[in-house]
Parts: structure tokens; C-alpha cells; sequence
């Protein structure tokens, strides 16, 4: 799959990543054993330092939005926005290296 977009939504005690439903749909047929969910709600604690691990949440929430049972599978997503709601701009990126298969992670600034 060329490019996935990861919509998210900022509330007062977490964040939510989602999907648009077509995604999901193109996932399932690609890749016959994904489930990826509907959504996914991290929250936090004000108290608990969040922003010192949110620039790196987005590469935990991707494989996880993926739904994919088994690791390979991540390899076959060349690129991954993230898109905040409802600005719509894109906040991260992920670009996979097919000929390595390490990602290429650029946070751009939130």
C-alpha cells in the first residue's frame, strides 16, 4: 500500500487515532488476518510527563491502527501521515526504506 493518513483528535485528557472506514476496508482485503480496530483512545495523566512521550506515540500507534498479525506486514505501508483534527495538518510522518526496511521517522512541528 502506497500511503495510509491516520486522522487524530486532541481532547483534555487524551488522544484518539482512527482510520476513514475505506482504509480498513483496503487493509482487510490486502492483508486477509488484519483486524485493525476503529479507533484508538490513548489517555493521560496531566501529571504524568505526556509530552515527553507523545512526539513518539505515533510509531506505536500505527502498527497498532494496522491490525496486522505478523510484523512483516508493516514492511508493505510505504508511508504513513498523521493528520490532526480538525486543522487538518499533517503533524508526523513515517516513510518505510523498501530496500532496508528501516523506517524513516519525521516529526514535523505540532
Amino acid at each position: 500500500m502506497e500511503k495510509i493518513k491516520i486522522y487524530y483528535g486532541v481532547q483534555g485528557n487524551g488522544m484518539t487515532f482512527n482510520v476513514m472506514p475505506s482504509v480498513r476496508e483496503n487493509l482487510q482485503k490486502a492483508f486477509a488476518k488484519s483486524q485493525p480496530p476503529i479507533r484508538i483512545f490513548v489517555e493521560y495523566d496531566m501529571r504524568s510527563n505526556f509530552a515527553e512521550y507523545h512526539a513518539q506515540l505515533e510509531n506505536y500507534i500505527f502498527p497498532a491502527l494496522m491490525g496486522f498479525s505478523h510484523p512483516d506486514d508493516l514492511k508493505k505501508i510505504n508511508w504513513v501521515e498523521f493528520i490532526k483534527t480538525p486543522e487538518m495538518k499533517v503533524t508526523h510522518t513515517i516513510e518505510q526504506n523498501l530496500k532496508t526496511n528501516d523506517p524513516e521517522v519525521q516529526s514535523i512541528s505540532r
